[in-house]
């Protein structure tokens, strides 16, 4: 019994911890893009919406269902024979078959449209895997970022948190007035916020993450990309915009819009329906059989048929203009990306490079005048406080150019892989 009861303990160990490690798990930037792209509902929406276009453009080339016809036909309603099956010799029971012919070229040209549609639906695929693997590389650097700049917020709180010990020795000594230790704390205090708000911006992260993933990421895992440049020559990534999936979506809402006028050109072409029945009468009459045919008759054609194809000529030169007009926005898009992409990273590179190695000299110099008794305690803390606010500034700055980066390397898809 004991030994069962070890057993199920145990076995609740292992799926605690299971579960434990289910849910604190490190990815890197390949598998958060992958799980995103995986996790999203928008795609598998997509995906099952072309898939129903495909369907629909094989249906679209077959010919109606046949009708099945019958009924009784030249009841006598007055007379001696009123209502009477079988006393009147036109009074039949008629059955048949019925079929509408709709011409081929007809049934091509709506299925061409049902497929263009599929083709933007498919165009509208890369648009959504674009934006959700831009989505998730942001969010994975801001994690990565965020993480960094907590830990350095918390060795300087650590660093002063040691202060307060040797502070109080100094005060018991008598050789510092007893407010120093109010000083520190207070200095404490502010630099605890900023500690604050580094843990909250790393939820933030994690929760966008959980949101694009489904997968609780409590941390980024493998290196960095190399945001600290552009992906690519400005020139290069401006004469790429016929590749941005807008645009392509774009010029598929224009091919959509030229087969619909190319289903209206032929719409006035007549349907013709078939129909062969057989009716039998009486026993005293003879039964009888016959083929009927019926034919559209476009007399309107004008008010009707053409008015319809004009409107969906107006509609195919509209999604013309809307193609141009995605270009061009997707050309300022990449233009003014570029210019914010340059903007941030010389602010950080500024911060990186100049700013914070002078504050840590700052510090290290300071603290050296500090215990050799040439710098009050003020000094130390004022230097410790600018140190982290200068740490959070770069930090910001790198943010910035990290997201920057995202936008526009993800402005086409790229293969998970890479």
């Amino acid at each position: 019994m004991k030994q069962h009861s070890l057993s199920l303990w145990l076995g609740g160990v292992l799926v605690a911890a299971s579960v434990s490690a289910a849910h604190a798990a490190e990815f890197s930037l390949q598998q958060t893009l992958a799980a995103a792209v995986h996790y999203s509902a928008e795609l598998s929406a997509n995906r099952n919406q072309s898939n129903a276009l495909n369907a629909m453009a094989d249906s679209a080339r077959q010919l109606p269902d046949p009708k099945l016809k019958f009924g009784i036909e030249n009841v006598p309603v007055q007379g001696s024979n009123s209502h009477r099956f079988t006393r009147e010799g036109m009074t039949m029971q008629r059955i048949g078959i019925m079929q509408d012919y709709v011409s081929e070229d007809k049934r091509d040209r709506k299925a061409e449209t049902i497929l263009a549609q599929s083709a933007s639906s498919v165009a509208k695929a890369e648009v959504i895997r674009a934006t959700l693997q831009r989505s998730a590389a942001q969010a994975w650097l801001d994690l990565a970022l965020s993480q960094k700049v907590l830990t350095a917020a918390q060795k300087l709180v650590a660093e002063t948190e040691r202060q307060i010990g040797v502070q109080k020795a100094t005060v018991a000594s008598g050789s510092s007035p007893a407010s120093s230790v109010m000083d520190i704390r207070m200095t404490l205090l502010g630099m605890q916020d900023k500690v604050t708000l580094a843990q909250r911006d790393v939820t933030l992260a994690q929760t966008r993450l959980l949101q694009l993933t489904g997968e609780q990421i409590d941390n980024a895992r493998g290196s960095l990309p190399r945001y600290q440049r552009l992906p690519a020559d400005p020139a290069v990534l401006e004469q790429s915009v016929g590749l941005h999936p807008e645009v392509i979506e774009a010029a598929r809402e224009a091919d959509v819009a030229k087969a619909r006028s190319a289903q209206s050109a032929v719409a006035a072409k007549p349907n013709v329906g078939v129909e062969v029945y057989y009716a039998h009468r009486a026993d005293d009459y003879d039964d009888m059989a016959g083929v009927m045919f019926t034919v559209d008759l476009p007399m309107f054609k004008s008010q009707r048929q053409d008015k319809d194809l004009a409107a969906d000529m107006s509609r195919s030169m509209e999604a013309n203009d809307q193609l141009a007009l995605a270009k061009r926005e997707r050309v300022a898009l990449v233009r003014t990306l570029v210019a914010q992409y340059q903007a941030a990273q010389t602010l950080w590179q500024r911060q990186q490079e100049e700013i914070l190695p002078l504050q840590r000299q700052r510090l290290s110099l300071i603290e050296a005048q500090y215990r050799s008794g040439q710098s009050t305690l003020s000094d130390l803390l004022n230097a410790r406080r600018t140190l982290l606010d200068t740490e959070l500034t770069a930090n910001s700055a790198e943010k910035s150019v990290a997201e920057t980066w995202a936008a526009i390397r993800y402005l086409t898809p790229q293969d998970e892989n890479q």
